[in-house]
């Protein structure tokens, strides 16, 4: 996969942690993808899990899936949310 230079700013402290961590066998660049590449990984984990989850309890629950689904719609109308166009509250992509 090719590689794109971008330009972050993190604290100081952090900064020092990740060069102690990393060590001279590892670059600080090594160091922060891996550790994003990480986290990306967990959070696609983590919404599998939710979609799951809410695929599972649509096909045993529709009613009460649909009753819940309208609840949020208009709680996010109240706050003055308005979803993405074409987007589907109820069915991730």
């Amino acid at each position: 996969m090719a590689s794109k230079k971008v330009t972050i700013t993190l604290d100081e402290g952090v900064v020092a942690t990740v060069d102690e961590l990393a060590g001279p066998i590892s670059s600080r660049s090594a160091f922060i993808e891996e550790a994003v590449v990480e986290k990306l990984e967990k959070a696609q984990r983590a919404q599998r899990a939710v979609q799951w989850f809410a695929d599972r309890a649509r096909a045993e629950h529709s009613e009460e899936w649909e009753e819940a689904l309208e609840a949020v719609k208009a709680a996010d109308r109240r706050r003055g949310y308005t979803p993405a166009t074409g987007a589907d509250r109820g069915h991730a992509a």
